[in-house]
């Protein structure tokens, strides 16, 4: 579904982004992982056709982006960035009802499709009892769930995050990425997405890459790419790598060395 072929990408004369090149296929969860500073961010940006300034190609069913319409690709790609002004004097309810935008008419008035496709969804993240809620009020759990609620709406085939569980507690998190997980499962979306968490990663995305210095050193399934020796060494830290018990994901343990017995 997407092939990303030798991107590179510099600001101000530093390399960001070194010939990298990967496939997603339809149905992925996919996990990029690497240090604050890695490139993550930049990578999405140009995944999403906001960033442009860069050399090599993304295709999409081998089709460049460079080649869509803003329009027609925001119907292909819905993208939550890190960052969202969610201080604005909206209700939920119409903070989600932006999502839709791509579909209205000349005007901008949404149509009882759009109303219909945002109450679904609002059901379905079990967020509808706080639709007259403004968005300013939420909890950071609530406000996560209706910023996926907006890329829901928007209905496309393709989602991409830049680092959704950010700032979130572990259960709040682990239903963030149970929605991702059954959107791919039973809703035929393939996800895109980044992550901090390396154990959240493992356990819930079925092919990774670990960034670093722009560059991709490990690709592959998290048990290819969370590799004791590589986090290790990009990270700068003393852990190890064990299997979950229950699910038999790789699971990164840190250690303190002032702590190991003698």
């Amino acid at each position: 579904m997407i092939y990303v072929k030798n991107i590179s990408i510099n600001y101000s004369n530093k390399k960001i982004l070194n010939n990298v090149s990967f496939r997603v296929i339809h149905k992925d969860f996919f996990g990029i992982i690497g240090k604050n500073g890695a490139g993550k961010s930049t990578l999405l940006k140009i995944l999403c056709n906001i960033t442009k300034s860069y050399f090599g190609n993304v295709f999409i069913n081998n089709r460049n982006i460079r080649s869509f319409s803003n329009k027609n690709f925001a119907k292909i790609i819905s993208f939550l960035p890190q960052y969202i002004d969610t201080t604005l004097s909206l209700t939920t309810y119409e903070f989600i009802l932006l999502g839709r935008y791509v579909y209205m008419n000349m005007f901008k008035i949404p149509s009882n499709d759009d109303h219909v496709v945002v109450k679904k969804v609002m059901n379905f993240l079990n967020i509808a009892d706080f639709s007259s809620k403004k968005i300013n009020v939420l909890s950071i759990g609530e406000k996560q769930k209706v910023l996926i609620a907006q890329v829901m709406v928007q209905d496309t085939d393709i989602i991409i995050l830049d680092e959704p569980t950010s700032h979130l507690d572990i259960g709040a998190q682990n239903d963030i990425l149970k929605i991702l997980k059954y959107l791919t499962e039973k809703h035929n979306k393939t996800i895109i997405v980044s992550l901090h968490d390396l154990n959240a990663a493992g356990e819930f995305c079925n092919r990774l890459i670990l960034i670093d210095n722009g560059s991709i050193c490990n690709y592959g399934t998290p048990e290819k790419v969370l590799i004791q020796k590589d986090i290790e060494k990009i990270y700068n830290t003393t852990l190890i790598v064990e299997k979950n018990p229950i699910s038999n994901k790789p699971y990164v343990i840190l250690i303190n060395k002032s702590n190991k017995k003698s």
